[in-house]
């Protein structure tokens, strides 16, 4: 692979997940590398934007060329407060997850995703490179496929939906039957939510973030008219931060807390 960057990154870490619904011993093993892969997005606000930009820019049409050249260069504008070492640096914290056989394996599967990828990455990297360093045919080239991308509509392959439906509906029924076997002590409620977040559509989720955080800010108010301590504020403060991740487990993860947390407070 050219680069390893945050959406080759995150190609191989959803693999390795998916794969190990169907495979016991590799279960722990993933979770604890979902876990990690999470952690290092979370405490890194290069990477955070970096992922923001990717996925913008995966799942733009824009049909018009002066419009989607305006897209493009918007988003790379967006790493202009950091330099090419910097964000050297914080792609080091992917080393961990590399493995050269699954590497192999995701390059193959997905060879277009792999090249929008190396794309998108080469044009913020040229973006803060410096002047003297610059590369003008690779910002061509890249430039040249991102447009292309963006300016090609996302078509549905009925073949591919066919496939991926089958695999996902296996998953979540394996999912779901895997946490009702070791999570069986758990109340309804807790119950009820893990399996509607096996099967929520993105609105879904969207929907159901917003409302535990909501409640959660509500409950959390309330307490503090009685108990005005600096923990509680400290809490107000961090989930008015918190926003809604495209990323998978990081949306899970913050559902999870606000549902524990809002949970806790009665």
């Amino acid at each position: 692979m050219k680069n390893i960057n945050v959406g080759i990154a995150n190609l191989i870490i959803s693999e390795k997940l998916k794969n190990s619904y169907f495979n016991d011993s590799l279960i722990e093993e993933s979770k604890k590398i979902t876990h990690d892969f999470l952690e290092v997005l979370r405490n890194s606000p290069i990477l955070q934007l970096e992922f923001k930009v990717f996925n913008n820019i995966e799942n733009k049409y824009i049909e018009n060329d002066v419009s989607a050249t305006r897209y493009i260069d918007n988003n790379i504008k967006l790493f202009e407060v950091f330099t090419i070492n910097e964000i050297n640096k914080e792609h080091e914290q992917f080393l961990p997850f590399i493995n050269e056989n699954v590497n192999d394996d995701i390059e193959t599967k997905y060879q277009e995703k792999i090249k929008l990828y190396d794309a998108i990455y080469s044009l913020i990297k040229e973006s803060i490179t410096d002047y003297n360093n610059v590369d003008v045919n690779e910002i061509h080239n890249s430039f040249s496929h991102v447009l292309n991308h963006i300016k090609t509509p996302k078509k549905k392959n009925t073949e591919i939906d066919s496939e991926n439906k089958i695999i996902n509906e296996n998953v979540i029924e394996i999912a779901v039957d895997k946490f009702n076997k070791k999570y069986e002590n758990l109340d309804e409620n807790d119950r009820n939510l893990f399996q509607t977040l096996t099967v929520l559509d993105e609105e879904g989720k969207v929907d159901l973030f917003e409302t535990y955080k909501k409640d959660t800010l509500e409950s959390l108010e309330n307490v503090k008219e009685t108990e005005n301590n600096t923990s509680i504020s400290a809490a107000i403060n961090k989930i008015e931060k918190m926003v809604y991740e495209t990323y998978e487990p990081k949306v899970i993860d913050d559902i999870i807390s606000l549902y524990e947390l809002k949970k806790g407070l009665f």
